[in-house]
């Protein structure tokens, strides 16, 4: 099948186009980068509150201030993590975090997948 010839304008504008995208990626990449640095910090202050919580601590300190142990609560603003709901909630919002991440990485890795999958030669399908 004959394809029309390349008209140079058209060419070039689309050659710029993605070039400024791959700018604009090349720039995005060292924040990615980050926050995958910052997503595992993440995972190991979520796994030291986990064990706090799970393993029984809290329930501990939970009871022994229920029946008077004196202790300050007073936080910088955040919710205390002796109060109801707290960590509950942030273990909550790590799990919603990372079934998007993971959501997000299978998109990509499927989308992947199926462009080389339409792209491969006849002798390697």
């Amino acid at each position: 099948m004959s394809q029309a010839p390349i008209d140079p304008a058209s060419a070039q504008a689309r050659i710029d186009a993605i070039q400024k995208r791959y700018r604009e990626w090349t720039q995005l990449l060292p924040k990615l980068e980050a926050a995958q640095q910052d997503w595992q910090r993440g995972v190991e202050i979520m796994r030291e509150l986990a064990q706090f919580y799970f393993e029984g601590e809290y329930m501990r300190y939970h009871e022994a201030i229920e029946n008077g142990l004196a202790v300050n609560l007073h936080t910088e603003g955040e919710y205390s993590v002796m109060s109801e709901d707290a960590l509950w909630n942030a273990f909550h919002e790590q799990h919603t975090l990372a079934w998007q991440r993971l959501r997000s990485a299978i998109a990509v890795l499927d989308s992947d997948a199926h462009a080389n999958s339409q792209t491969a030669s006849p002798q390697t399908q």
